[in-house]
């Protein structure tokens, strides 16, 4: 009688001891959220030599990074855009804002793409508030 007392009672703990088992994974079971660092955070414009710069996040220029770039202005009651191949303005986009204008323009820079190292392609923040002056022409002295 004592041995399937016994019998019956290790039965009883083991089936128990695994039932909590079990359901201490299956509610302890939980999901991890990962967060992908980006490589760049940020662009500058260049005005001297009108290309736009990506900076990764330990503020390191990578000149060659970004890949492409939309340029937004405004004239009278217009806007327009021009999309950028590259990191570098054309030079048909220079000579209109620095030959052409007679006024400084405002522009903004958006849509400002980079590759990082791997082949990944990163949006950065949009530039805004950029003024580009006219070429300032020789004032004869009389």
């Amino acid at each position: 009688m004592n041995k399937k007392l016994n019998t019956i009672l290790l039965i009883f703990l083991v089936y128990f001891s695994v039932s909590s088992a079990v359901a201490q994974t299956t509610t302890d079971l939980k999901t991890i959220k990962v967060k992908k660092e980006a490589t760049f955070v940020k662009a500058a414009f260049d005005e001297a030599d009108y290309k736009v710069i990506a900076f990764d996040r330990f503020g390191n220029p990578h000149e060659n990074a970004v890949k492409s770039f939309v340029i937004f202005y405004k004239e009278k009651n217009s806007a327009y855009e021009k999309k950028i191949s590259g990191n570098v303005f054309t030079e048909e986009v220079i000579n209109y804002l620095t030959k052409k204008r007679k006024t400084a323009t405002k522009i903004c820079i958006s849509s400002i793409i980079a590759e990082t190292s791997v082949g990944h392609l990163e949006e950065l923040p949009s530039l805004c508030d950029i003024v580009i002056f006219p070429d300032c022409k020789k004032v004869k002295k009389s």
